[in-house]
């Protein structure tokens, strides 16, 4: 089939409108926010030159713009009335991942108030990229073409050892670079510092640390101090960071779960799709800034999904009759270490799986899913004896022991809010985590769950494609029922989602792939490939230069506070300080240095006038007090007012 050739005119419209819808969609990006059930376009963020519109016409209109990009995708009208129910069914899924439709619901504490706006400024680029795209695939030059083959074909020909080899170590490379020279390799979020002292602990054989004397100068909202000193987190991710706190490289923990998890979604795809398929699966999750930022951090999430993505590669090769004893007890143990990580995420894809091993009941042995239940069963025991050192009782975790009963999952009072979590609210969470997602995952100027609409709504869907759905909904609904969510680094609470993602993203790009010469008219398939191929370069080009950096910018703001004081202590050859910190966040990232207590320096949170009843019980230390810019000062007992300044 030839090529649809356009005049050069025609051609010249086509780039001019995408342009000039580019340039309105980064115009709205910086002056666009959504105020209740407002949207407010502000001229130079001045109340005089602002335009309130409802929210509800505002999404009207952008889902008129979504079917305008879905006909300027599919110009043979004929191709869309033959496919109708299915178009349909893409701008609903689409629409519902990229408009802010849970602002509508009027409930407390959103999700995120940029990504309440992004939604709109992805709309326009799509119309702006799918103008260009018709103006430049009507008439494609050669050059074009070759050189989208040629990068298609150098990745088709590489070997997989080689491929793996680059895409493992380059993923541990890139996230180290961003732990080292983004976070200075050093705990910013308010979760991973806890995570860190608990490391510490375990890194000196303690489960637990003794009370400190006057424990309120060492509070924390995620660390109990009752009888012993611990932190609410479940076990299994402090051990695995203790094992970087003892050879002295913390930091390096992520980047290898992450370089580990990429060969494990390689696998997966290699066993359900082929090998084309799993290489483009592990280029898109190198390419997730999502997965990259995630997996810099001191988070317990790289972890989880490391061991969930090892349990369902095990569960394949279970299916699959490849050594299916070992893969039970491989599955099972997975599953226990991503238990002792993040028990909740855990119980939703172990339902999930439970679900799947029924659908394929036909291809496993109830011997072997009994097998795989021992390693789980023993991951769980494990659990409560940590929970009978600690809180004192098998069945109370640290969180309810911190923070009460209140906060289980379940519709009743939100603990932190004044009105109760619903349903309402639940499904806010829900849509929101797909927005976050839907920007956070790529950065792309496109939605970046696009592909995945198209597939879902288009494609012929396998068995293991709903399974990889049921895996996303499963997540997804499990936040429905909890009632605190936050975006930290993106929709952190179904991160564990990702393999399912990617694998759908890269059946959706091939669908794609397949259909554009017939919905186009354009040359046969290895010219829409090499299309293809040089559009998702661009989406990566687009997300580097300009989506990428703004987020690094936001990421060093929120999350990135050197350990100034330590390293002053340490170059001034101190050996035993007591520190007395008055920058919060400064004090947060120098919390795990109190584990284990006292060696050899302490830091505990400035409570003025009260400092020297902690000082008096230090008798053999030196005081210190660091400021709100971490300046560091030295006082004694006999200088008390220089001690409450």
């Amino acid at each position: 089939m030839r090529s649809e050739h356009l005049p050069w005119h025609r051609i010249a419209n086509y780039l001019f409108g995408g342009l000039f819808f580019f340039t309105i969609g980064y115009w709205l990006k910086n002056n666009i926010i959504i105020f209740h059930d407002k949207v407010v376009i502000s001229w130079q963020e001045s109340t005089y030159l602002s335009v309130a519109l409802p929210i509800w016409g505002v999404n009207v209109t952008a889902a008129v713009l979504f079917l305008y990009t879905l006909l300027l995708i599919l110009p043979n009208v004929q191709v869309l009335q033959q496919r109708a129910r299915h178009a349909v069914i893409f701008c609903i899924m689409l629409g519902t991942c990229v408009l802010p439709l849970h602002a509508i619901l009027n409930t407390p504490r959103f999700n995120a108030v940029d990504i309440l706006t992004n939604g709109y400024s992805l709309i326009l680029y799509s119309i702006g990229i799918a103008l260009c795209f018709r103006g430049l695939l009507s008439s494609p030059p050669a050059f074009i073409q070759r050189i989208g083959s040629r990068i298609v074909q150098w990745i088709r020909n590489m070997s997989t050892q080689i491929f793996l080899l680059c895409s493992v170590v380059g993923t541990a490379l890139i996230c180290s670079a961003i732990s080292l020279y983004l976070f200075d390799g050093v705990t910013g979020s308010y979760d991973g510092c806890v995570y860190m002292f608990q490391a510490r602990l375990f890194s000196h054989g303690m489960l637990t640390a003794q009370l400190p004397p006057e424990p309120h100068f060492f509070e924390n909202n995620l660390v109990i101090l009752s009888d012993k000193w611990y932190t609410q987190f479940p076990p299994g991710y402090p051990v695995i960071l203790a094992l970087g706190v003892l050879i002295g490289v913390p930091w390096l923990v992520n980047p290898i779960l992450a370089a580990l998890t990429i060969a494990g979604i390689y696998l997966i795809a290699n066993e359900l799709y082929g090998k084309n398929i799993a290489k483009l699966s592990a280029l898109l999750t190198c390419t997730s800034s999502f997965f990259l930022f995630m997996s810099s951090e001191f988070l317990s999430h790289s972890s989880t999904l490391f061991f969930i993505t090892a349990a369902f590669l095990s569960f394949v090769w279970m299916v699959k009759k490849k050594r299916p004893r070992l893969a039970a007890i491989a599955c099972g143990t997975a599953l226990g270490c991503a238990l002792l990580c993040r028990p909740y995420t855990t119980a939703w894809v172990c339902v999930c799986l439970g679900i799947a091993a029924i659908g394929m009941r036909k291809h496993l042995e109830i011997r072997h899913i009994l097998i795989g239940a021992v390693p789980l069963i023993a991951a769980g025991v494990a659990f409560l004896a940590y929970n009978a050192a600690t809180t004192g009782h098998p069945l109370l975790f640290g969180y309810i022991a911190l923070h009460g009963k209140e906060h289980l999952p379940g519709f009743h009072q939100d603990p932190w809010m004044e009105q109760p979590h619903t349903i309402a609210q639940g499904i806010k969470y829900l849509l929101g985590n797909l927005n976050g997602l839907n920007y956070y995952l790529f950065e792309w100027p496109i939605p970046s769950l696009f592909f995945i609409a198209l597939y879902l709504a288009f494609g012929k869907k396998e068995t293991w494609d709903w399974i990889l759905v049921g895996w996303l909904s499963t997540l997804f609904i499990g936040q429905v029922f909890y009632f605190f969510n936050e975006f930290d680094f993106g929709p952190r609470f179904v991160y564990e989602t990702l393999p399912a993602v990617i694998l759908l993203t890269s059946k959706g790009i091939v669908l794609s792939t397949k259909h554009l010469a017939a919905w186009l008219k354009t040359p046969p398939y290895a010219h829409a490939r090499s299309a293809i191929c040089l559009i998702l370069i661009g989406f990566f080009l687009f997300a580097m230069l300009f989506n990428m950096p703004k987020t690094v910018k936001s990421y060093h703001r929120a999350y990135t506070e050197d350990v100034t004081i330590q390293k002053y202590l340490e170059k001034n050859n101190i050996e035993k300080a007591l520190v007395f910190v008055r920058n919060k966040r400064a004090y947060r990232i120098h919390y795990p240095f109190n584990a284990p207590f006292a060696k050899p320096h302490i830091y505990a949170t400035d409570r003025g006038s009260e400092n020297i009843k902690l000082a008096e019980k230090f008798p053999n230390y030196r005081y210190f007090i660091a400021d709100e810019d971490n300046t560091v000062e030295e006082f004694t007992l006999n200088e008390p007012n220089k001690a409450e300044r």
